[in-house]
């Protein structure tokens, strides 16, 4: 068959397959008898506000104490988690015709309260599940500052919505009648009164969650069934064309390439002495990935969705890189599939699979929202990886290194003068050179947290997020340094080492000497043998690291000691493993919904590994660290070549996904986008270093081909030649049937010397 024809038979069955997958997802299927009805989907809500008085109102009385508005503020909260028990939910069933258990209701503690004591724990996050797939739900939640109680309801109709809303102050005013006051706090003015601040009003909330569920179910089946599809088919075709005979040399092919052109690209005008648009591009992506806090950057603009600043950026580079592709020519991307472009979409994949799978109860419980606003921010980090993996040539990647290294000194740059001054220059600098339609998020520098430390965020949203971005570009630097061949090149390597080393440390954070400490361990493997010469220069980086950030080192050493290991940011990470452990095994395999374990309803998370672990289940948290270990391994065979132009990318990008790996352990590094980015634009450069070897070698295999076939296409087969002597001794025992002399003239010319 035609590759084209398994093409359209390839298409054609994902079409089919994600045809019925969508419309199984929003419709009850049933086969005996056949029939398709539509699920009920639609959710409304509606929202009313209790005002909590005393008999004797004194709210307008200027003369009241400031005590007596806390104590009902304080009251308002106590009537909410009245509202939630069963008691008082057997008389808003009543009224609403409802059992009280198809009734929900949760409180919120929200005044003069830790978060700590906030995060629910293993028991109440099991009744969170238990009650998970209720069509009714209260939320109720006190004013943190003002006797007021907010409730907000769901129901499956607008009208129940509001029936349910006004039922519950009813209900609870019922519950405060009947249980009776005394005499002598009724002439105090002390007994609290409910005024309800006008009538329920409810409205649709998910109006378009059923196309988007139809969608995200048609996109993700079609690209899992034509996944499956075409790796089996790359199974048979190999089975099928692997080596005939032990001993044979396997055929070599080169990855496959899509939408390539067929001349090949230029090497005679590299980045950056190239007028191409989408290296300039990537650059320019860069340069906002590592200078600028876009995480924290919006526009002023109301709009219905969240636009960060790289949101705004990444478009215009896909639509260039689009334009480029639909140009074609020697220029266009090209699509080389490495085993880590594989792993890349494997997590995607995943991710997708998580939400698509948990669609209906993620709809119930309104957060499908939140989880396609995270796969579109995953999505993001995939499309970046493509750009840079399928735009950047081979030839180019050192030049790519180079910038990541500049920038990343300027950015530690940054760092340390922010820890000693207290001044943040990049987000300044962001608040005054960008138009006034975008709105730059405050830094906070000099601040200190619960911890009494310094808050030194970098360019990024948190201070964590540039100690993973400083971690993963240490190894540029370390490897300037091994190998350098000059006394000054390598000197000004150990001064950029001396710099990142600094800022990372200078965020007073575990992680700064954890991270950087795995790199070092890694390099030391792959070059165990060159290292021992760098060990006094070791010792010179500490006293330069000390002298560009002074305290850093000791402050930092000082909290992994025995006795600063109790602190509530190592106590609170173990306790999450157990309080979470519902929630896993509820959804074991593919977790609730890929972002959807948001810490503004639930549990705070400071473990990539564990966040993974709840929303994307075992085979999330597998498609992660698999992405890591592609990395890893594809760096490996590389750095085996010897050769400087592979192994120096590889070596900086082995280090780099360990110790992403070690962050993931140790906070929630995904959460943070500066750090997937960098991640995705090292993974890209790695790509491209490995598919540009593949091509090489299967360059140098087209050209021996023809040499091959010359001499005898390629190993000879022993059974052939042992067929062919025994053939050649019988034919020399007889006389020759052509003219005379022909064996003795041939074997002349055999023995004639070639000049």
């Amino acid at each position: 068959m035609s590759p084209r024809r398994r093409l359209v038979r390839r298409l054609a069955i994902s079409l089919v397959v994600a045809l019925a997958c969508a419309v199984w997802s929003v419709s009850e299927v049933s086969l005996f008898p056949p029939d398709v009805r539509p699920r009920h989907i639609e959710i409304a809500a509606a929202s009313t506000h209790v005002l909590v008085d005393a008999e004797r109102s004194f709210i307008l009385d200027h003369r009241a104490d400031i005590t007596d508005f806390t104590s009902l503020t304080w009251r308002a909260e106590l009537y909410g988690n009245l509202t939630a028990t069963k008691v008082v939910r057997e008389l808003i069933g009543r009224r609403i015709g409802v059992a009280a258990d198809d009734i929900t209701a949760i409180p919120r503690l929200t005044g003069g309260l830790p978060d700590g004591l906030r995060d629910p724990d293993s028991e109440h996050g099991a009744e969170l599940l238990r009650t998970v797939g209720n069509p009714y739900r209260l939320d109720i939640q006190g004013d943190p500052v003002r006797p007021v109680l907010n409730i907000y309801a769901q129901a499956p109709t607008q009208a129940a919505a509001v029936e349910l809303a006004d039922a519950s102050v009813m209900a609870l005013r019922e519950h405060l009648e009947g249980r009776g006051t005394s005499p002598a706090a009724a002439r105090r003015g002390r007994v609290a009164t409910l005024e309800q601040l006008g009538p329920a009003r409810g409205a649709v909330i998910n109006a378009t969650t059923r196309p988007q569920i139809i969608l995200l179910t048609f996109l993700v089946a079609f690209a899992g069934c034509f996944a499956v599809l075409a790796a089996a088919s790359a199974v048979r075709r190999g089975w099928l064309a692997g080596p005939s005979r032990p001993g044979s040399p396997e055929p070599l092919t080169p990855r496959r390439t899509w939408f390539a052109s067929g001349a090949r690209s230029p090497i005679d005008d590299p980045w950056p002495h190239t007028t191409r648009a989408l290296p300039w591009a990537v650059a320019a992506f860069m340069v906002v990935l590592w200078l600028m806090p876009f995480n924290t950057i919006e526009l002023t603009a109301s709009l219905p969705f969240d636009l960060k600043f790289d949101r705004l950026v990444l478009p215009v580079v896909f639509g260039l890189w689009l334009l480029a592709l639909a140009v074609g020519g020697r220029n266009a991307p090209r699509i080389r599939v490495t085993p880590i472009h594989v792993a890349v979409a494997v997590l995607g994949l995943v991710a997708s699979l998580s939400v698509v799978f948990n669609a209906l109860e993620l709809n119930q419980a309104l957060e499908f929202d939140l989880g396609i606003k995270k796969l579109s921010l995953l999505i993001s980090y995939g499309v970046f990886f493509l750009i840079v993996a399928s735009s950047v040539r081979p030839a180019e990647v050192p030049a790519f290194l180079k910038l990541m290294l500049a920038l990343g000194l300027l950015a530690a740059a940054g760092t340390v003068w922010e820890h000693r001054m207290g001044y943040n220059a990049f987000y300044d600098l962001s608040d005054k050179l960008l138009p006034p339609i975008f709105e730059v998020g405050a830094s906070e520098a000099g601040l200190v947290d619960v911890g009494g430390r310094a808050l030194t965020r970098g360019p990024g949203e948190h201070p964590l997020e540039i100690v993973a971005m400083l971690s993963m570009a240490l190894p540029l630097a370390l490897m300037g340094i091994i190998d350098s061949a000059r006394r000054r090149t390598m000197l000004l390597y150990a001064i950029a080492t001396a710099l990142l080393l600094a800022a990372a440390l200078s965020t007073d954070r575990k992680s700064s000497l954890l991270a950087p400490l795995s790199v070092g361990l890694v390099l030391a493997y792959y070059r165990r043998g060159q290292l021992i010469r760098f060990a006094p220069l070791g010792v010179a980086l500490v006293f330069g690291v000390q002298f560009l950030a002074p305290g850093a080192v000791t402050s930092v050493v000082s909290q992994l000691s025995p006795d600063q290991l109790g602190v509530g940011t190592v106590s609170d990470r173990a306790s999450d493993y157990d309080a979470v452990r519902p929630n896993v095994w509820t959804h074991l395999l593919v977790g609730r919904g890929y972002g959807t374990y948001d810490h503004v309803s639930y549990r705070i998370l400071d473990s990539e590994a564990l966040n993974r672990l709840l929303d994307t289940g075992l085979l999330g948290v597998l498609a992660l660290f698999g992405l890591l270990l592609a990395i890893v391994v594809a760096a490996s065979r590389l750095i085996r070549t010897g050769r400087p132009a592979l192994s120096t990318p590889a070596l900086v990008a082995a280090p780099a996904a360990v110790a992403y790996g070690v962050l993931t352990f140790l906070f929630d590094v995904g959460s943070f986008p500066h750090a997937p980015y960098t991640l995705m634009c090292i993974a890209g450069l790695l790509a491209v270093t490995v598919a540009g070897r593949d091509e090489e070698r299967f360059q140098q295999a087209e050209e021996r081909r023809p040499l091959e076939r010359y001499i005898g296409h390629g190993a000879p087969d022993p059974d052939r030649v042992a067929r062919a002597e025994r053939g050649g001794a019988h034919r020399a025992g007889r006389p020759s049937r052509g003219r005379p002399g022909a064996a003795t003239g041939a074997l002349d010319h055999q023995r004639r010397p070639v000049h």
